[in-house]
């Protein structure tokens, strides 16, 4: 007999996630990469910098912040612009690294995002026109990156590893965070996000949660998923949940939840030493007075569609 986790009582999980969100609403943009684009006034630019931003939101904050600002210093005060020009050329990015993405990957990157605006105007346009509809963008992504690889320039067999990295396959099965998470800066309005792609087929009732180790760890302490990896099922099943709270914006939660792994509120401690007041303790399933998760099970049959 198989035992499957037992699925959230979701009018709980609706209240706790509501009063984590109140607790978060509006903090802490300096611990987010999101803090860049809030910096420029001009649509374009907001875009093309919540793009760079999101493709280079991996490892530590001060990191990523470090690089960020390395970044957009080269690109001046008007980046949309200056990729269109130079996308690509830029000085001073010669000896840039980002862990693995090295300035071999991020040129070619660059001129890929630079040859996009002059070609189509935007970023929001290229996914739009690869968008054939579904529950969620992830074919349309998978088109949108698959053209901006063609326009970096570099072979298909020949891609190095830290270009491949910033130019993702998500419908091969991987949570592919970074590209959904542009997707919520784009798509979503209100709180922190720019809400920039608006009509035709831009809505948040299709955007996944993304997933990377800090939100997959908390979603499977609140039942969202039982899946042992952050990948593409793991996403659409955590969101799968998430819509039963809100159809029409599943993903409102994910600022929230990922402050909670990205500034250590929540932390693998078996001790749950840190587990104070946090919103949605009364929920989670890891945090009971033994320190151990409840045993959650029941028999064989697949959890609710």
């Amino acid at each position: 007999m198989r035992r499957r986790l037992l699925p959230p009582d979701v009018p709980a999980l609706a209240s706790r996630l509501r009063a984590l969100e109140e607790a978060w609403r509006g903090k802490r943009l300096d611990s987010d990469p999101l803090l860049f684009p809030h910096r420029y006034g001009r649509p374009d630019d907001r875009e093309a910098a919540a793009f760079l931003a999101s493709s280079l939101a991996f490892g530590r904050v001060a990191s990523i912040n470090a690089s960020l600002e390395r970044l957009f210093g080269a690109l001046g005060p008007h980046p949309a612009s200056t990729l269109r020009k130079r996308g690509g050329e830029e000085a001073g990015l010669d000896a840039f690294v980002h862990r693995w993405v090295d300035a071999g990957s991020l040129r070619p990157f660059l001129r890929a995002v630079g040859e996009t605006l002059r070609a189509e105007g935007s970023l929001g346009s290229l996914l739009a026109a690869g968008d054939e509809g579904g529950a969620d963008y992830v074919s349309a992504l998978d088109r949108f990156f698959s053209v901006l690889r063609e326009r970096s320039g570099v072979p298909a067999g020949h891609l190095p590893r830290g270009l491949r990295f910033l130019l993702p396959s998500p419908g091969e099965g991987g949570a592919c965070k970074r590209a959904h998470l542009f997707l919520r800066w784009m798509v979503r309005s209100g709180d922190v996000d720019l809400g920039l792609w608006k009509g035709g087929g831009f809505s948040p009732a299709r955007l996944l949660l993304p997933m990377d180790t800090h939100v997959h760890r908390i979603s499977r302490y609140l039942g969202l998923t039982a899946r042992p990896t952050a990948d593409l099922r793991a996403a659409r099943e955590a969101t799968g949940w998430l819509s039963r709270i809100d159809p029409a914006d599943p993903v409102r939660f994910d600022w929230s939840l990922s402050r909670l792994g990205i500034l250590a509120e929540c932390v693998r401690d078996p001790h749950r030493s840190r587990c104070g007041d946090c919103a949605i303790r009364p929920v989670c399933r890891a945090a009971s007075p033994s320190g151990r998760p409840p045993v959650l099970f029941r028999a064989t049959g697949a959890l609710p569609a």
